[in-house]
């Protein structure tokens, strides 16, 4: 179907509404895109895939799985999903809203506040955001890989690392997710996150995320997973 990018300004800042067939609001706040079916068997030369292999090898690979859902309103729909050590320390972020990567939290400072404070992110490179942003994603299950490099591309250690996602439901209202993964020659398994409401009644606010869960393959590389496309589309 063909797509048309209208430009638009207004109180909430410039940017672009994607108009395909009868979704022109709906895909307004939301800058995602659909995403390819997952195959950790195909060969990782689909052209879509943005991740380079890093050239260092690593302990293997983790896969985020969550469900989206999307919420016809402005303010909202802005997801994050980041790595922690298990002391708290950053260690990587894998993908975030386009809106909110891109420097929508300077409108909207109630977007995605947790990982912009722990990714540091308005010291951000353009490099990273590029990396990082988000596309449009229509509603349904939804995975993000971490390679078990750090924000720098080098390995890190054998132990366990606390995967978080983070989404505005509406404006200061957000539901974040925290699982721990434990990565390693020794380790294989999968993880299911707790979810937490900030505030406490924000779940009345709407669903946008569940189901996040994690698990980790031993010795599997990037290079094996088809990866949802990246954009530079900054949203509205």
């Amino acid at each position: 179907m063909k797509k048309v990018l209208i430009p638009v300004v207004g109180t909430l800042g410039a940017g672009v509404i994607i108009i395909s067939g009868m979704s022109t609001f709906a895909h307004k706040d939301n800058p995602f895109s659909a995403s390819p079916p997952v195959n950790l068997a195909s060969s990782g030369n689909d052209a879509s895939a943005t991740t380079s292999t890093p050239s260092v090898k690593t302990l293997g690979l983790v896969d985020i799985h969550y469900q989206l859902y999307h919420l016809d309103r402005l303010a909202s729909n802005q997801i994050a999903i980041w790595i922690e050590d298990s002391q708290g320390n950053y260690v990587k972020t894998l993908r975030a809203s386009s809106f909110t990567a891109n420097g929508g939290y300077r409108t909207r400072p109630e977007s995605l506040p947790e990982w912009r404070e722990a990714a540091n992110w308005e010291n951000a490179s353009e490099n990273e955001i590029k990396r990082v942003s988000l596309p449009e994603q229509e509603p349904g299950m939804h995975v993000v890989y971490w390679d078990c490099t750090d924000e720098s591309g080098q390995a890190v250690d054998p132990g366990t690392y606390v995967y978080k996602v983070e989404g505005n439901i509406f404006w200061e209202n957000r539901v974040i997710y925290t699982g721990e993964i434990a990565v390693g020659s020794d380790f294989a398994g999968e993880t299911k996150a707790k979810v937490e409401y900030k505030p406490a009644d924000a779940e009345s606010q709407g669903t946008l995320l569940e189901n996040v869960s994690a698990g980790f393959k031993p010795g599997a590389s990037i290079a094996s997973a088809q990866q949802e496309p990246v954009t530079q589309t900054r949203g509205s």
